[in-house]
């Protein structure tokens, strides 16, 4: 059975002869009934059968010994999970739901002992929740692959063009209507999440991909052009560009709503360590057509539109960190004006096109590797389907692009290892549940065996064998919900 364990625990020692235990659990941490509770829960979804509370069975301990983010796994004389912290425990937990099997109505399971812990923190999913519209309860499926697989980060773009998915009590407008999701199921959300020691990204989109908010608010988020409109084409130098995306980065209309969405944001997600605020991809050139924009530049000193994209950037950076959470950005800001972005912004490097890794890191910030190739699931086969065997194959240093304008697409980027490199995620683009729900849980088990252990211990067919069969139950699981 523990070769069924994904990923690999770091060590692990196997004793002689199986053992079987009856199906209650006890927990000497009264903090920790929440995560007693996810254990069951996810115990009966799977086995069809439930665990009670007691003694004889599964013991769960507080050890103040074990490091923070560390777990023990000691089945040799009935079953301890023990950790130090919450994290741990979860992670324990996770462990035992992939380890325990049932026979003749009792839990039966090897003799082993299992010290562990992640290589690397951030271990994340990003869904897109704008392009295709998710109902409430596929969210709880994506934080069950995420608790399974020990990712710790669940990041959801909940905003683009297509929809603006959060509730606003300062923008009632923006709600897309019959598909955004209410006050009470973001609440459950964070609560669900916390019970399984997955951590919540929500994603507020600037200063592109905005249309959801510049079309229903255009005196709060809009450009405000020469010729008094805010959201038709225009041209500039020759080029057709779009007003309907991108927010102005020069009138104060526009930061002041931004702040306020971003209090509804940091209000709806008390737990999240992280704002991410978008960051790539905006038609900037409509910027030069935007008095605000223009008078702007002119009063700080901004040489150009690219300039000006990192300044905004690191305005808004700045609103996050001054909420007391740290802000993540798309690659998108140019290398001109970067020095305007606060250094604690945390840079998700997926293109080498707009800023490469390497000029990320040696500028003084620090990076998750969100590699298109091979890290993206997209509903498109022309933009490269990538499988878990090639997770398998990358590892976090190293970032690479079907695309032809990519820097990494001839000459992939190997960084030099480095702990600034945080970790890695994988992104789901325009899938429906249905659609990508079957790769993310392949794609996720080679993620988080390659962000937990840097190094790999066994050929990609002993993994991959690996995790088909432990799918098997993480299928039962969710398929239960």
């Amino acid at each position: 059975m523990l070769k069924w364990l994904v990923p690999i625990p770091k060590r692990t020692e196997t004793f002689e002869g199986d053992q079987s235990l009856p199906l209650c659990v006890s927990c000497d941490v009264s903090a920790w009934s929440e995560y007693i509770n996810t254990f069951c829960s996810a115990f009966e979804s799977i086995h069809r059968k439930k665990l009670t509370l007691g003694e004889g069975g599964i013991r769960i301990c507080k050890d103040a010994s074990i490091p923070a983010a560390h777990y023990r796994f000691d089945s040799r004389d009935g079953l301890v999970l023990s950790a130090s912290d919450d994290e741990g425990i979860l992670y324990a937990i996770a462990s035992a739901l992939q380890v325990i099997d049932l026979k003749d109505g009792a839990i039966s399971l090897p003799r082993i002992l299992i010290e562990d812990h992640p290589d690397r923190d951030y271990r994340a999913l990003m869904v897109d929740l704008a392009r295709e519209w998710h109902p409430a309860w596929t969210i709880d499926r994506y934080i069950d692959v995420c608790f399974w697989f020990k990712v710790k980060y669940l990041h959801l773009h909940f905003i683009d063009d297509e929809r603006y998915t959060l509730p606003s009590r300062a923008f009632p407008k923006l709600t897309t209507e019959g598909e955004h999701y209410t006050f009470e199921e973001i609440a459950h959300m964070n609560e669900y999440a916390k019970a399984r020691g997955v951590i919540l990204i929500p994603e507020l989109e600037t200063p592109g991909h905005a249309a959801s908010m510049v079309e229903c608010y255009p005196d709060d988020f809009a450009n405000h052009l020469e010729n008094g409109s805010t959201v038709e084409m225009i041209t500039d130098v020759g080029a057709v560009v779009s007003a309907r995306n991108v927010m102005c980065a020069g009138g104060t209309h526009t930061m002041n709503a931004v702040g306020k969405l971003m209090d509804e944001i940091c209000e709806m997600f008390p737990d999240s360590p992280y704002i991410h605020i978008g960051g790539d991809e905006a038609n900037i050139k409509v910027w030069n057509s935007c008095p605000d924009c223009v008078a702007y530049m002119k009063e700080h000193g901004i040489e150009d539109e690219y300039e000006l994209y990192s300044d905004f950037v690191g305005r808004v950076a700045q609103m996050v960190l001054d909420r007391g959470r740290t802000p993540i950005v798309w690659e998108g800001f140019p290398k001109k004006g970067a020095h305007r972005v606060p250094k604690e912004t945390v840079v998700i490097a997926w293109e080498c096109h707009y800023i490469m890794p390497d000029d990320l890191l040696n500028a003084g910030f620090k990076i998750i590797n969100g590699s298109w190739q091979p890290l993206y699931i997209t509903e498109s086969f022309s933009h490269g389907r990538w499988s878990a065997k090639d997770i398998y194959d990358w590892d976090i240093y190293n970032l690479q692009h079907w695309w032809e304008h990519s820097a990494a697409k001839l000459n992939p980027v190997h960084l030099a290892p480095t702990d600034d490199v945080l970790g890695a995620q994988v992104t789901s683009w325009g899938c429906t549940y249905e659609m990508d729900i079957c790769r993310v849980m392949e794609c996720l088990a080679s993620l988080s065996e390659r962000t937990w252990n840097l190094t790999r211990t066994e050929p990609i067919e002993q993994f991959h064998r690996r995790m088909r069969y432990n799918n098997r139950s993480l299928g039962r699981l969710i398929q239960a919900r």
